[in-house]
């Protein structure tokens, strides 16, 4: 079980895990979704991507087998769609499913370079097609119809080439509809070396960019219009990870893509180190509430810690995990009083936990 201590305090100035009605709040584990042996549809190749449907049921997207599963919110299984092959809505290389906010499923895949598209109903409708050099990755739902995502991305200016990564909007043509945020340098000795932010929107179509920095906490929130809504900094000073983190740390790579197996896996992780600092902000997200959860290094546990802020940014709360350090490689993903955690690169089976967020 694991408690979000609210950011009061009382007379000893000890933290309270209470909300102003006098509550209490806790996140406990209300399940597992995936077995190691056994029924088929719970058997995962490598879920690399998880979401909350509108009717509140939970998507998981499966690389390996190129399927997507419906689970129930309790963990039943009730269908699948999707499947390896290069027709329509057919799959390469899928890399997330996102629930659009007009009732659309969107999938992004790299090998296709598209994203395509499903109905209510799971059934293909159509998608965006010639990305280069791919789609954008990662992507959530913006406002509307539309989608938003980061990409890499190139451009010549006076025969100058400039590369680097854009967050913007794109609607129905691989050109983006808006532009939100982006950020270019001109590569040295044919080499590029530039970090990409974070960012995740929300509900109202808003975008939450952070800067990818080891000493700088900073989250803008920008409008669906382009417009800067509020920011959040607050001081930080750089964290070495502990001895433990660094031992359970691995690459993020996406798992078993199309040409890699467990030799390119276990070459390219021998060759790998991890940074020794914590990254000031590691990601971050929003819940069906439009509450924003920065994932922060600024912890004296190893386990994950997020800052909590309401959507004007005000913080309310700080949460600690006691999930391990090994928790710093899965992803989250956020619901209305339910929260999805997974590592994308497991070192026995692939599997989903569902967290239920408790207030008394």
């Amino acid at each position: 079980m694991l408690i979000i201590l609210l950011s009061c305090s009382s007379g000893n100035n000890e933290p309270l895990a209470e909300t102003q009605s006098g509550g209490r709040i806790e996140l406990e584990v209300a399940d597992t979704i995936g077995v190691e042996l056994g029924d088929s549809n719970y058997v995962f190749g490598a879920v690399i991507d998880a979401e909350f449907l509108h009717d509140g049921n939970i998507a998981l997207l499966d690389v390996t087998r190129n399927r997507i599963s419906v689970f129930s919110l309790e963990g039943d299984f009730i269908s699948s769609f999707g499947r390896e092959g290069g027709g329509p809505g057919e799959f390469a290389e899928p890399s997330q499913i996102v629930a659009l906010n007009d009732g659309r499923t969107a999938v992004p895949d790299n090998m296709h370079r598209s994203i395509i598209f499903f109905d209510s109903l799971f059934q293909y409708q159509d998608e965006i097609t010639g990305f280069i050099p791919t789609p954008p990755l990662p992507v959530s739902a913006g406002h509307g119809a539309s989608i938003v995502g980061m990409q890499l991305h190139y451009r010549h200016e006076a025969e100058v080439l400039h590369l680097g990564y854009r967050i913007a909007a794109w609607d129905s043509l691989t050109e983006p509809s808006r532009i939100y945020w982006e950020e270019y340098i001109i590569p040295e000795d044919n080499t590029f070396e530039m970090y990409p932010p974070r960012f995740c929107t929300d509900s109202r179509g808003r975008v939450y960019t952070a800067p990818f920095s080891w000493d700088q906490y900073e989250v803008t929130c920008i409008s669906a219009q382009s417009d800067t809504v509020f920011q959040i900094s607050e001081p930080y000073s750089e964290m070495q990870k502990t001895q433990e983190e660094l031992e359970t740390e691995h690459m993020g790579y996406r798992c078993d893509t199309p040409g890699f197996d467990s030799s390119d896996r276990r070459r390219i992780t021998a060759r790998w180190s991890p940074h020794p600092v914590r990254t000031a902000i590691a990601d971050l997200y929003t819940d069906r509430r439009d509450r924003l959860w920065v994932r922060t290094g600024r912890r004296e546990s190893p386990s994950p810690l997020f800052e909590v802020y309401d959507s004007t940014g005000t913080h309310v709360a700080t949460v600690q995990t006691d999930l391990g350090p090994g928790a710093n490689n899965w992803s989250f993903v956020f619901g209305d009083s339910t929260v999805l955690a997974f590592d994308t690169n497991p070192d026995d089976y692939s599997r989903v936990m569902v967290l239920n967020i408790i207030e008394n």
